[in-house]
């Protein structure tokens, strides 16, 4: 099973496939002292819809605590570079939250703002997924983010 986002008036759909979806549940923050993890998401453009196809991280150079996730954005920027080499394109990133259905923070909305401006890429926006101690898709937090709007994504029940 994977869950599948409208992307606005576009027409486009993001789908979550099934492993990542079970990558996701395997790092909620079920235990209180569990840290956050994250990591980067990765995938294909087939048609009008964009495949989240792989989750990765989080790694040992990662900064992580209770309420914090740090990226090693210098492994990230070589992992981007490998797995491009295999046909698979940098979407954005993803990171747990102990919520049971998480919303960003303001240091989330404006790491995900700069990441954006800074980044050398040729995307509309980069993809935020935040993982709560709820089951998908009630526990995702799902997001679009630009340098200066984000939007938040509604998964379609049913489909």
């Amino acid at each position: 099973m994977s869950i599948r986002y409208p992307i606005g008036e576009s027409g486009q759909f993001l789908t979550l496939e099934q492993n990542v979806l079970d990558y996701f549940v395997g790092w909620r923050q079920l235990d209180p002292k569990m840290p956050e993890a994250g990591g980067q998401l990765f995938g294909a453009v087939e048609g009008q819809c964009i495949k989240v196809k792989l989750a990765t991280g989080p790694r040992r150079s990662d900064r992580r605590g209770r309420f914090f996730f740090i990226a090693d954005r210098l492994s990230e920027r070589r992992e981007i570079s490998a797995l491009h080499k295999s046909g698979l394109h940098y979407f954005g990133d993803w990171h747990t939250h102990p919520q049971s259905i998480p919303t960003p923070s303001g240091t989330d909305l404006s790491s995900m703002a700069d990441l954006f401006a800074r980044s050398k890429h040729d995307l509309n926006a980069f993809l935020m997924v935040i993982v709560g101690t709820a089951g998908p898709p009630k526990g995702l937090h799902v997001s679009l983010h630009e340098a200066s709007a984000w939007s938040r994504l509604e998964a379609e029940i049913g489909v």
